[in-house]
């Protein structure tokens, strides 16, 4: 009996093994905090590319596009176990006067993919190929002003709070002394408890886990927010001494770190930041907690507002109407569906006026009980065609703002390569003046 046991968990490791695990993790901060670098530093390799937003003197633009750029990184862990990362950058973010429009098109992403799920989940026959694109974890990068949390970092972690777990990080801790990131550390979470701010604190059962996770989550919480150091630079440098496991003294090691006139900088030194710990945290220890609560909570929570016709989390102006729509950064707008939705044309009137009714709701003027006649505003028939119309009509503009934003890269790339040709011209010209002198 052992054996079968033994070997029904050999096989259902082999089968997880060659599955992978999907995570999904979305990457937000202003420009200047790092995050292209961070980026590549979580992933251990070069993802994306580092930008600069550096305005020029003649630049009179207030408004900078927001743009959301996914990514897809293969990582494997010390059992063999694969894990498809996707990273989502938000280059852009935070940048202009009025960041409106910024929050509203990472909110509408983030309840996109809850839209996804909902509609593959009321399907007759589901897609055995479907990917889950939730995003079970946002990264907010936090400047270290000494005055704690910034207004966009608050009205941020408000509104995206209650869709997707939040985890904020103070950037470039390397800038600070070990007594000004404590002091920064101190003063976000402040500012965290006193604006109730719905954060990722690592929750967790007291009656449900052991001593030594109880000492881990705790411990995880007590360093919050995390503070990180980013590089896209490889040193080789000998070791300093022999450790367990490790090379031995003098022995060449590749480490991922800065260089400073005094010295190079190891990312991956603990007495300078928490990278390792976060690191390990989201990809090894909490990868699953992380994915287990945006299902079970922070998803059936929508769910349940969308399916109830209470709409989605309220945002910072009350609560969210049906079927609103929200503009892009791009100018287009595209519909925001979630369960039960109303008419355009209704979408303004307030939930439950007397004498007013939305599409799946029963009709207050009828009498109670009275069943609604086919193609009544209260019949079930009718608020499911509604519902899968404006659900089209949403994901026919999601296409059509993707395929604009291709579009725009396509412009771009072409651009560029006609840089490139007036400079291959312009070098032979100049070869071929410099051969005849």
């Amino acid at each position: 009996m052992s054996g079968i046991i033994e070997a029904s968990s050999a096989l259902r490791k082999r089968k997880h093994l060659k599955r992978g695990i999907n995570f999904t993790v979305m990457v937000v901060g202003q420009s200047g905090t790092g995050r292209s670098t961070f980026i590549n530093t979580l992933c251990g390799q070069q993802v994306v590319d580092v930008s600069t937003t550096v305005l020029l003197p003649t630049d009179t633009a207030t408004e900078v596009e927001l743009q959301l750029r996914e990514e897809t990184v293969e990582l494997e862990d010390d059992e063999g176990v694969k894990i498809q990362l996707n990273i989502i950058d938000t280059p852009g973010f935070g940048d202009s006067l009025d960041n409106t429009a910024a929050f509203e098109v990472v909110s509408d992403y983030v309840r996109h993919q809850y839209d996804e799920i909902l509609l593959e989940e009321s399907r007759v026959r589901r897609n055995p190929r479907f990917k889950d694109g939730r995003v079970h974890c946002c990264l907010y990068l936090v400047q270290a002003t000494g005055h704690g949390l910034k207004e966009i970092d608050v009205e941020f972690m408000r509104q995206l709070g209650p869709l997707v777990n939040v985890i904020p990080l103070v950037c470039k801790a390397d800038s600070l002394t070990p007594e000004e990131l404590k002091l920064n550390k101190r003063l976000i979470m402040e500012d965290v408890a006193r604006y109730g701010l719905p954060i990722y604190d690592f929750p967790f059962d007291e009656a449900d886990v052991t001593q030594e996770d109880y000492d881990t989550y705790t411990y995880l919480r007590s360093i919050l927010p995390f503070s990180i150091i980013g590089s896209n630079d490889v040193f080789t440098q000998a070791a300093d001494a022999a450790a367990a496991g490790g090379p031995a003294a003098g022995e060449p090691q590749q480490i991922r770190g800065r260089k400073y006139p005094w010295g190079t900088l190891d990312v991956e030194d603990t007495t300078i930041s928490d990278f390792v710990v976060l690191r390990n945290a989201l990809l090894i220890s909490h990868l699953h907690d992380l994915k287990d609560h945006t299902h079970e909570i922070l998803y059936e929570r929508y769910r349940t507002e969308a399916l109830s016709g209470e709409g989605p989390t309220s945002g910072p102006h009350g609560p969210a109407v049906t079927s609103p729509t929200a503009t892009g950064a791009t100018g287009r707008s595209y519909s925001r569906v979630a369960g039960a939705t109303t008419t355009p044309s209704a979408a303004s009137t307030p939930r439950g006026e007397p004498g007013e009714s939305s599409a799946g709701a029963p009709t207050l003027g009828s009498p109670a009980g009275e069943p609604s006649a086919p193609g009544a505003p209260g019949d079930p028939y009718t608020a499911r065609d509604e519902q899968i119309r404006l659900e089209e009509e949403r994901l026919r503009a999601f296409e059509e703002r993707v395929q604009q934003e291709l579009q725009l890269k396509r412009q771009e790339l072409l651009a560029r390569e006609r840089e490139l040709r007036d400079i291959e011209a312009r070098l032979e010209r100049e070869a071929a003046a410099a051969g005849e002198d």
